[in-house]
């Protein structure tokens, strides 16, 4: 499967639709369209169309992003906040005043960022926009029952600019879990990716991006020995440059790398900078090949197996290629371990899965590119998600 690109210079509108392989229903789940259509520079339609028709429709919260930035546009609609105390069981609901087949809202940009979640928009300064899909899933209450969405997106754009929809996968649900690009930029070639790059971003930061881009794509594509299963384009926006410091924000979603710059700091060459970026780069793209399978992968097992794995990834990849040097990547794997030394998973879950996930890696003795071209395979081949037991008895194999 590929991700689909189109562009025209005719005054036509654009209108893509995803055709996703048919897969049976999960039971109870609802059939349900919905087109994205831009219909002005910062703002949106969303028109959806369910089979049977829907008395609400709830989506997980996403801080005030939609009390915002959403507009029900079907009369009878009235939006409700749903707290709870759990944060991951909060939801943004619309209650209808009457049973409806049609639902459409419009959204305009939204600057913001939904708290430990990803950003809505990252906006680029040539007009052009990454809006994330999986705000846009959800469950509805149809005949009494509430049920999941099996949802289709179509989406257009204005005329004449590039429309690049989220990678397909054969969950439909997968495939929302990353952006939607609408803008005037076609990507341009790096490695065994294509890049979409703001062109805010300063000359010195671009040409490092695009060439540490073009060098870990092509070391993993080579290493890994697993041609990507979708095509992988990176999103670089930049949404200030005045506030203080430096920010880089985002990462992998499913198939797709984006990037949110920002900070006066990165108008001038840093070697900071510079080596956050590089790592930052080879990191998510570490993650773009722990993906590339047809099923299984990253699951909810502890995040420092993917995290720290992709650490480890990285450092290899970019010690290897020499984009670092080998006292770079010995000094990133000190400072690490001794960051580790000083945490435990209960007192900083966050640094604990990158920190002390790369030292478990390294303590493994374990070749790092064999190591995880033998944990890709098997969880391609099992179907089941990268685990503690998948980690040992792979690590244990490849070590007699």
């Amino acid at each position: 499967m590929r991700t689909f690109l189109i562009s025209t210079a005719m005054a036509t509108s654009i209108n893509l639709l995803i055709n996703l392989p048919a897969i049976a229903d999960e039971p109870g789940k609802l059939p349900a369209q919905m087109q994205l259509t831009r219909i002005a520079a910062d703002k949106w339609r969303a028109d959806y169309s369910f089979s049977e028709a829907i008395s609400r429709f709830s989506m997980p919260a996403a801080g005030d992003y939609r009390s915002t930035a959403w507009k029900p546009l079907t009369s009878g609609v009235r939006y409700q906040a749903e707290p709870s105390a759990q944060p991951d069981q909060q939801k943004d609901s619309y209650i209808l005043d009457q049973p409806v087949r049609q639902l459409s809202f419009e959204i305009i940009s939204y600057n913001g960022f939904a708290p430990k979640n990803y950003a809505p928009n990252n906006r680029f300064s040539d007009g052009g926009a990454g809006i994330y899909m999986g705000f846009f899933d959800g469950d509805v209450q149809e005949g009494g029952k509430t049920r999941a969405m099996n949802l289709t997106v179509s989406y257009q754009g204005l005329s004449g600019e590039t429309v690049i929809p989220p990678p397909a996968f054969a969950d439909a649900e997968r495939s929302l879990r990353a952006y939607a690009y609408f803008g005037p930029q076609k990507p341009a070639p790096a490695g065994a990716a294509r890049l979409v790059l703001d062109p805010a971003t300063p000359e010195w930061l671009a040409k490092l991006i695009l060439d540490t881009t073009s060098t870990m794509s092509a070391y993993f594509s080579s290493t890994y020995q697993r041609p990507l299963l979708r095509e992988l384009v990176l999103m670089i926006s930049v949404t200030d440059t005045s506030t203080a410091g430096f920010s880089m924000k985002g990462g992998a979603t499913n198939g797709q790398i984006t990037f949110r710059l920002s900070g006066k700091a990165m108008l001038n060459e840093h070697p900071a900078i510079r080596h956050l970026v590089q790592k930052l780069v080879a990191h998510e793209m570490a993650h773009i090949w722990q993906e590339n399978v047809n099923q299984g992968g990253i699951g909810d097992e502890p995040a420092w197996i993917h995290e720290g794995g992709a650490e480890a990834m990285a450092v290899e990849a970019l010690k290897s290629t020499a984009v670092w040097t080998t006292e770079e990547a010995a000094a990133y794997q000190a400072n690490a371990s001794a960051t580790c030394k000083k945490i435990t998973r209960q007192s900083d879950p966050y640094q604990y899965a990158y920190a002390c996930g790369l030292q478990k890696f390294m303590n493994m003795n374990v070749d790092i590119p064999v190591l995880w071209r033998s944990l890709i395979s098997e969880t391609g081949q099992s179907g089941q998600p990268y685990s503690e037991a998948m980690l040992g008895s792979v690590s244990q194999r490849l070590r007699q």
